[in-house]
């Protein structure tokens, strides 16, 4: 049977490794405000493709301190908001419609922050006015300018 002696010196390396790493880990979701040039790209919607077909448009994406905000560059775009953990990972969620009407949609998506590349969020555009529609839709952004 083995004492169980040689564990402790493997079990300190190890929590050692784990406190370094916290210690060094970048919490880029976490740092003041960053600037990112964005696009969200959307499939036709479910419910009517020929009435509403695919479309894109750029955005603006604004990550301080934790809080997304991605704000489209047509006037009659959709502000969207959303949260970034320290860890990356990214939920970007709401509901949508005219200025001064009940909402008209719900927007989801999620995904996890890359400092290397383009982070890419996916989801979609989901009525809420009845009949279930949807709309396939990703938004995209390079690392901060």
């Amino acid at each position: 049977m083995h004492s169980g002696n040689g564990m402790k010196p493997r079990i300190a390396a190890l929590a050692s490794a784990l406190v370094t790493f916290a210690l060094i880990a970048p919490a880029y979701s976490q740092n003041p405000k960053q600037k990112h040039d964005g696009k969200i790209v959307c499939c036709s919607f479910s419910g009517d493709p020929k009435k509403y077909p695919a479309w894109n448009d750029n955005m603006n994406i604004v990550i301080d301190r934790g809080a997304l905000t991605a704000t489209p560059a047509r006037p009659q775009g959709q502000v969207m908001t959303g949260t970034v953990a320290p860890s990356g990972a990214v939920l970007v969620a709401g509901e949508g419609g005219l200025p001064g009407q009940p909402p008209e949609w719900t927007y989801e998506f999620a995904g996890k922050l890359n400092s290397n590349g383009p982070t890419v969020l996916r989801g979609q555009l989901a009525n809420i006015m009845g009949g279930g529609a949807k709309r396939s839709c990703s938004i995209s952004f390079e690392p901060p300018r």
